[in-house]
């Protein structure tokens, strides 16, 4: 049971090393456990072999990657973590259309390139208000 911001996790998954150190810096400061991964495959491997105390509930990842898309890494973690908020993270310009055939309440949001660090924090507390909010009324 999921009861602190210290239990739950924030997933990013970027192929560009130097966005995450960025977001590294930028989310040093947040109550909740960060975790990032380079890769779609590096992400699916961390989310198995996580600690049952800690729970990845938000994944934010970069739309274009090589190996497995970040489309394709969202439609994975919800087959298998369908109460995960997933977010997508693209420098095009079109991300609304690169992603409208993922399927409807897959996405929670999308965020454009170059990231406004004070939106993009928000944003992640809004994914996680809305995970615990849906967690309440489930209950």
């Amino acid at each position: 049971m999921i009861n602190h911001l210290a239990d739950i996790a924030v997933l990013f998954v970027d192929d560009e090393v130097e966005i995450l150190t960025a977001l590294k810096g930028c989310f040093r400061r947040e109550p909740y456990m960060k975790m990032f991964a380079e890769s779609g495959e590096q992400a699916l491997a961390l989310l198995e072999e996580r600690d049952s105390k800690v729970r990845v509930i938000v994944i934010a990842s970069d739309i274009h990657m090589p190996g497995i898309s970040g489309i394709e890494l969202i439609q994975r973690v919800k087959s298998r973590f369908p109460d995960t908020i997933c977010m997508l993270i693209s420098g095009a310009h079109d991300v609304h259309e690169l992603v409208k055939d993922v399927g409807n309440g897959t996405i929670f949001t999308t965020v454009t390139k170059p990231i406004n660090v004070p939106d993009f924090k928000k944003t992640i507390n809004d994914a996680i208000d809305c995970y615990f909010r849906a967690k309440t009324n489930t209950l």
